[in-house]
């Protein structure tokens, strides 16, 4: 399952739909695609928009502070709570993920694994 997700999928967070998502791309237990946002993502837009920045705030400096990386670490630990899912469409079967990062319109997730 987790190399063949379908191109168009629905993302939900603390159990509410906020958004769709078309994935592009994956790599190893990674998928890639194009995030479009509903409404309900403006509840948690804040916490990925902080994330974002402290990010790229990382690009522009050598070497980040220990502030700056420890309120990035609070920022992921945040976003890891807030117990992310893949609804697919065509079967109703929700996906938990694992690691979740939304930059603007793009999106990069790690499917949990499933038992076997």
């Amino acid at each position: 399952m987790f190399n063949q997700l379908p191109k168009h999928v629905e993302l939900y967070l603390q159990g509410k739909p906020v958004g769709h998502v078309e994935v592009n791309r994956f790599a190893d237990s990674w998928h890639f695609g194009s995030f479009h946002p509903e409404r309900a993502f403006s509840e948690f837009a804040t916490l990925f928009g902080e994330w974002s920045l402290l990010l790229h705030a990382d690009d522009q400096e050598a070497e980040a502070s220990r502030a700056a990386l420890e309120e990035l670490r609070k920022i992921e630990m945040a976003i890891d709570a807030l117990r992310a899912e893949l609804l697919l469409p065509e079967t109703s079967q929700r996906l938990p993920i694992d690691q979740l990062n939304i930059d603007g319109e793009l999106i990069e997730l790690k499917l949990a694994e499933q038992p076997t």
